[in-house]
């Protein structure tokens, strides 16, 4: 990682990351399953950690060894609508309320560390294996709150390949030799937004920190079967950041302390995750 000081006498740096390390969990469930109407609800928790190298650490520069005592958490409440028309028309509905930021329990649910996104879009279903949207997204996908235009594009070329997309968020080839093993290929953006807390800290003359964060990922994903209800996952790719800036502000590229270069890395990822047994989805029916 490479630091460039903007304000104050920070000025700069450079130190190795030795590993950024993520841990997420959710759990999605059904408010209303109908033909006409579906809402669904989730519930998301990730805690964020980055370790330098000891020796980076050592020669004082004060973000590194900030960061590395900040527990980068998001706790986050989603919903997901869909509503059919009586033609081929259709609207989708996503939007998430997430706390980020490195609170402590006493701090918990202040709004300064609230963040809000929302995608809305309007869609078609041509067939039963083609189906496209447009739309627009609010969020924090590039790092700092923008409005983007949205694309969806859903494809089955045959019972093997498909595509699944929301341009320009992210594009994933799927191959399924069968129903028990998925195949993925692809890319996606990624980025969020930390208000973060200056007590106790080498920033404590701002009072409005943030870190703002982006990267884009091209990632190779297998998911497997192990149960009629469990199933698991691996991904493995690479990340190339796009914005790693911590301001005094709400702004990612304005109000800028120290802007980061991290250089591009592996990325892998494990997952484990519960689906419901095919038996009672076939009930429901």
């Amino acid at each position: 990682m490479k630091s460039t000081g903007r304000q104050g006498d920070y000025g700069n740096g450079n130190a190795t990351l030795n590993r950024n390390r993520r841990i997420d969990f959710r759990l999605r469930f059904p408010i209303i399953n109908r033909p006409a109407l579906t809402i669904a609800a989730g519930i998301k928790y990730s805690h964020e950690e980055f370790r330098f190298r000891s020796a980076d650490l050592q020669d004082g520069y004060s973000f590194y060894k900030d960061l590395e005592d900040r527990p980068l958490k998001s706790i986050g409440l989603h919903f997901y609508v869909v509503k059919p028309t009586r033609t081929n028309k259709y609207f989708v509905l996503r939007t998430s309320l997430d706390l980020n930021g490195d609170y402590s329990s006493d701090r918990f649910g202040k709004k300064e560390f609230l963040k809000f996104s929302v995608t809305p879009l309007i869609g078609w279903k041509i067939n039963e294996n083609f189906t496209y949207g447009v739309g627009f997204s609010y969020g924090y996908t590039f790092g700092k709150p923008l409005i983007i235009p949205a694309v969806s594009i859903n494809k089955n070329f045959n019972c093997y390949w498909g595509v699944e997309s929301i341009l320009p968020i992210n594009i994933r080839l799927r191959y399924s030799p069968n129903d028990r093993n998925y195949f993925y290929t692809g890319f996606e953006l990624a980025g969020g937004s930390y208000r973060l807390d200056n007590r106790d800290s080498s920033f404590m003359s701002f009072n409005k920190l943030h870190l703002f964060q982006s990267e884009l990922r091209y990632m190779v994903n297998y998911e497997r079967a192990i149960h009629d209800w469990l199933w698991f996952g691996v991904e493995l790719g690479w990340r190339e950041n796009l914005r790693f800036n911590l301001t005094n502000g709400p702004k990612a590229i304005s109000d800028i302390i120290i802007s980061n270069k991290p250089a591009g890395a592996v990325v892998a990822n494990v997952s484990l995750f519960i689906v419901p047994p095919r038996g009672l989805l076939k009930r429901e029916k």
